[in-house]
């Protein structure tokens, strides 16, 4: 780069004017500048106070004309600077004049670079992904009972979650969740064989012995895991309504809670539901919701009377499957009311109430309420701060059951109860960080409109009261890594139940390793 003397005086009497006292040079800015050069001193200035940067790779190439737009350049950055004296700024104000056209060229462009910016910045920020990897391994007895396979034992989980901002008010969301159970023996998912009545066409019958065995590649499909099989399990629309947008309302399908241990409700539901601070309440909030489950679900009948048929010249045709009923049954249609907020400050609070709004069942009238009769439910939460990094939790939950017409269940199946001790926690942006929680539940078989089972306590055994403690340890090994191992040693199952087989008891031993992104 090549200064002529008359810009390069005018730059060196810059510098001293800048400086109040002599300076000598401490560090080699440009590798090509001799020390001994007349203009060292003013070039290592410029350079360490940012108004000259040379070519990017350490050598200033003085022998190379400097074009007026690089001038330019040097006059902006020297603009820039606070500390200039009245000789200064003389100075600064001709160098301004000479290269205004270069300024005006130079301003444009950092004006349209900075608006481009901003325009990728506000496309990036309408789209965001983040989500979660687990590798899990465990054992559970309880998850071979009856045959039943281990859905939520061994297994490599994800859980991608996406956000589309439409304005300022209103955002577009999904989640999509994939299980990829690795364990061989976990594939079968029955392992007791179904025998088929099959009445030939002399009136004769047989059975057929079958299996419900699926392969590998199906288990990981919609054939044997609808809700975590790589598609989009849910979507939604999340919008701030109101004049002072703060009723915050979602509208589709997402995965739900109601109670602090989300013991009347946890779990997928399709629906509306609206959230809002309570004015002058001290903290207090309250939501209405209005759901219904998106499992519906259907029941087989008539499968024992499959007919053999046949061609015209008696030979094997097939089975007449037409006696087969398929039967699909609405999941209840469920209205919703929640408050919660602080009693004092140390006490939480969490009161909600349920009602089946609309329900037909076996018998098709819609008035039946829930399958178990009931229409309606009501829970309470506590949590109380017992001193610091100790808190308790406890939740009661109640329906109205018709007991009575449910012979396969004693007392008390109509109620929940559930206590909660945690220690400490973890901060995924703090290593070393840890937490250990105890619980105890009692569980009814007909108390809840669906309750969170995320340690599967329920599903893979389909079992109608689950008792007992679970114990569990997690910690941050690594930044955005969480590691969890849960135990649950003496679980009591079907402790509500008169059916044949009795209490079964069922241990639980899990552990996973959990990679934020």
């Amino acid at each position: 780069m090549k200064i002529n003397k008359k810009a390069l005086a005018i730059l060196a009497g810059l510098t001293v004017g800048m400086s109040s006292t002599a300076f000598a040079a401490t560090a080699d800015s440009f590798t090509d500048v001799p020390k001994d050069h007349w203009s060292y001193q003013a070039l290592d200035y410029l350079a360490k106070e940012g108004v000259i940067d040379g070519m990017g790779d350490n050598t200033f190439q003085g022998g190379r004309t400097m074009t007026r737009y690089e001038m330019a350049a040097i006059v902006a950055k020297a603009m820039q600077k606070n500390d200039v004296n009245f000789g200064d700024k003389a100075v600064l104000d001709k160098l301004s004049a000479e290269y205004a056209n270069e300024l005006g060229t130079l301003k444009n462009q950092v004006n349209k670079n900075t608006s481009d910016i901003n325009d990728l910045k506000n496309k990036t920020d309408k789209f965001k992904v983040w989500g979660m990897t687990r590798v899990q391994v465990g054992d559970d007895n309880g998850l071979v009972k009856d045959g039943h396979n281990g859905t939520y034992n061994n297994r490599f989980y994800m859980d991608l979650e996406g956000s589309m901002k439409v304005n300022d008010h209103a955002t577009a969301r999904f989640t999509v969740e994939k299980n990829a159970h690795y364990r061989d023996s976990e594939y079968a998912n029955s392992k007791i064989p179904k025998m088929i009545k099959l009445t030939r066409k002399d009136g004769t019958t047989d059975y057929l012995e079958t299996t419900n065995a699926i392969s590998g590649i199906d288990k990981d499909s919609l054939l044997g895991d609808d809700n975590h099989n790589g598609s989009i399990s849910n979507i939604w629309v999340e919008l701030q309504l109101g004049k002072n947008h703060n009723w915050y309302t979602n509208i589709g399908r997402k995965w739900n809670g109601i109670g602090m241990q989300n013991l009347m409700l946890g779990g997928q539901v399709d629906g509306i539901a609206t959230y809002h601070p309570i004015e002058g309440g001290h903290g207090w909030w309250m939501s209405a919701q209005y759901w219904k489950p998106s499992a519906d679900w259907t029941t087989v009948s008539g499968t024992d009377q499959i007919k053999e048929t046949f061609n015209a010249d008696g030979s094997h045709k097939g089975w007449d499957t037409s006696s087969v009923k398929i039967n699909t049954h609405r999941a209840p249609i469920v209205g919703s009311l929640d408050f919660w907020g602080p009693i004092g400050k140390y006490l939480d609070a969490n009161i909600a109430y349920s009602r089946v709004v609309d329900h037909t069942s076996d018998t098709g009238n819609s008035a039946d309420g829930y399958y178990t009769g009931a229409k309606n439910f009501y829970g309470v939460d506590l949590k109380a701060k017992l001193f610091k990094d100790f808190s308790v939790t406890g939740s009661y939950l109640k329906s109205d059951a018709l007991l009575e017409d449910l012979n396969w269940l004693k007392p008390h199946a109509d109620r929940t109860w559930a206590v909660r001790f945690d220690y400490r926690g973890t901060d995924l942006n703090k290593v070393g960080s840890w937490g250990a929680y105890a619980k105890w539940m009692d569980i009814g078989a007909v108390s809840d409109l669906g309750h969170d089972d995320e340690w599967a306590t329920r599903e893979p055994t389909f079992v109608n009261g689950v008792k007992g403690w679970f114990y569990g340890f997690k910690m941050v090994p690594w930044q955005n890594c969480e590691w969890e191992t849960m135990w649950a040693p003496h679980l009591t199952e079907n402790s509500d139940a008169n059916w044949a087989g009795g209490a079964y008891t069922r241990h639980i031993l899990r552990s996973w390793l959990d990679f934020h992104f």
